[in-house]
């Protein structure tokens, strides 16, 4: 039976040896190596985006991302991305992303979101808030 350890924040399998998350750079050193394969029954707490300045953006399931509330910091120097641009929650097991209406889009991957149905995402996903703020998505 193989053995990984399990991200806490991503749930990626990493080899026993990792001491560090290889998608999210989670400190795995007091992680328990468990069973590849095996189905994790919590949602990982923080979804991370890197901005292109190399900054980690860390949201919760139900935060909004544009230049008001808890984000507004990030974009503040995106003029194109709006104040309530984009919502990601973690549904279903999955963390997914939805427009919010923004004046200039979504776009995950070079593909423009429909405003108001979510999308799923994925570490190493490309997010752009309007095309002028594009981020990563690493855990």
């Amino acid at each position: 039976m193989d053995l990984v350890k399990l991200c806490p924040a991503c749930n990626e399998e990493n080899p026993v040896s990792e001491v560090i998350c290889r998608v999210c750079m989670t400190n795995l050193a007091s992680v328990s190596p468990v069973p590849a394969g095996r189905q994790t029954l919590y949602s990982p707490a923080v979804l991370t985006l890197q901005l292109p300045d190399g900054r980690a953006l860390p949201a919760a399931s139900g935060d909004v991302l544009g230049r008001s509330g808890g984000a507004a910091l990030f974009f503040e120097a995106f003029q194109t991305v709006s104040r309530r641009h984009a919502k990601v929650d973690f549904r279903g097991g999955t963390w997914q992303i939805e427009d919010l209406q923004s004046t200039n889009g979504t776009w995950i991957n070079g593909k423009r979101l429909n405003p108001g149905q979510p999308c799923p995402l994925k570490a190493g996903d490309l997010v752009a808030l309007s095309l002028a703020c594009e981020m990563r998505v690493i855990g």
